[in-house]
């Protein structure tokens, strides 16, 4: 059985003629014969009394009409559903967002993709780069966004949409606060308010010190930028924070100056996994995403092409 001969059934019925449903359907006359022969052997049943060129159908035939309609009728909605791009914009997605990634950066998209895909339920979980990873591996959520670099044994496609220099946060009457750029030798032994351990950010810099033989004395660690700041402004210890991030910093508070040897990157890049089965909603905020911030990220493409941001252990 197959549903090209319940198909032939529901037209023989209704034409009560096998060669007006040939016809209709523009199928050969003994096709449709063989295909009703099919389901009556099939079933074990005679769906119709054949009276010369016209056919009736039988009591068990007119039983199984209705209800073979709706099933033609119910695969072909399937049909059209699964073909239509509409399919994409309902279903739940669960994105994992790192504390530190600033709303500004990406809360406009939010906005964007729930204003243009009402249908997908949207949830945002709060959790660090690499526990972002962590999670799509276990599939709590299906995409997430992190700080590069990330260290993963799993396969993972990402898309690089924002990127900018760290500089050196000091309170405004720190000895170093004059200078017009600052070096990492020039502060490897300050005291520092730093980043948790599950930040990025975090082994990123270690990393940064090690490369100079300098290992960082951190007094306080925090994944918020407005608490670092103030950390910095009580003299806690100085920072190094992404650019536009110490711009919104009150010179009152604290001054910043710009990194200059090396130059160390906060890297932002939206993350899922490149094998394996990605859901309707997840391939649609992916693109989406992808062609909202297009112009950004073309713009640091050639750049980043040059680091090794997805490592393996």
């Amino acid at each position: 059985m197959d549903l090209f001969q319940l198909t032939y059934f529901i037209e023989v019925a209704h034409k009560k003629s096998f060669t007006k449903a040939s016809k209709s359907l523009h199928i050969s006359q003994p096709s449709i014969s063989k295909g009703i022969k099919a389901l009556e052997e099939h079933w074990g049943v005679q769906l119709f009394d054949r009276k010369g060129k016209n056919v009736e159908l039988t009591e068990t035939g007119s039983y199984l009409l209705p209800k073979i309609e709706e099933l033609i009728k119910g695969f072909t909605q399937l049909n059209e559903e699964m073909e239509s791009p509409q399919l994409l914009n309902a279903g739940k997605l669960s994105v994992g967002v790192p504390p530190m990634i600033g709303s500004s950066v990406i809360a406009p998209f939010i906005a964007h993709f729930i204003n243009k895909y009402p249908k997908i339920e949207l949830e945002m979980k709060e959790v660090g780069s690499q526990d972002v990873v962590s999670a799509i591996d276990d599939g709590l959520i299906q995409v997430g966004f992190v700080a590069l670099p990330i260290t993963t044994e799993i396969p993972y496609e990402f898309f690089i949409f924002h990127e900018e220099p760290l500089d050196v946060v000091l309170w405004p009457d720190h000895p170093l606060a004059s200078r017009p750029s600052l070096t990492l030798s020039d502060i490897k032994d300050e005291t520092f308010v730093f980043y948790p351990n599950g930040f990025s950010l975090n082994p990123y810099l270690r990393s940064a010190f090690q490369e100079i033989m300098a290992h960082p004395k951190i007094v306080c660690r925090s994944s918020n930028w407005d608490f670092l700041a103030q950390m910095v402004a009580g003299r806690l210890g100085i920072s190094l924070m992404p650019h536009t991030i110490c711009q919104r910093i009150s010179p009152d508070l604290a001054v910043s100056v710009p990194l200059v040897q090396p130059h160390l990157y906060w890297t932002l890049a939206l993350i899922w996994k490149s094998k394996g089965y990605l859901s309707h909603p997840s391939r649609t905020w992916v693109q989406s995403f992808k062609d909202y911030f297009k112009d950004a990220n073309a713009a640091i493409q050639s750049a980043a092409s040059e680091h090794p941001y997805l490592s393996e252990e």
